[in-house]
């Protein structure tokens, strides 16, 4: 039985967890920008959906197939985003309600 290999894996250059050593400035700001990339990724998608619909709506030699798949992949990551969003909310939540 063949292992099943994960793509990205390879091109993580420290181990997991590794970066949580480094101080917390530093893996806050990263953790930042994280999510600032997800959110513009998940905004291109939505605008790209847009448009390939449009392109259909409009008649233009376009095929709708892509169309309807690029629709489906910006509903999905928003999803996802909104999910990651609600657990961040719920441990923010828990974190408060944590007595000192």
């Amino acid at each position: 039985m063949d292992p099943i290999l994960i793509k990205g894996i390879e091109s993580i250059p420290e181990p997991f967890g590794a970066s949580t050593l480094k101080g917390t400035a530093q893996s806050s700001q990263g953790f930042s920008d994280l999510l600032k990339n997800a959110v513009e990724a998940v905004n291109s998608m939505q605008h790209e959906a847009g448009r390939l619909g449009e392109a259909v709506a409009k008649g233009e030699n376009f095929n709708i197939h892509q169309a309807v798949i690029a629709g489906e992949k910006a509903g999905l990551s928003f999803q996802l985003l909104m999910q990651v969003r609600n657990k961040m909310i719920d441990a923010y939540q828990e974190v408060m309600r944590m007595q000192v």
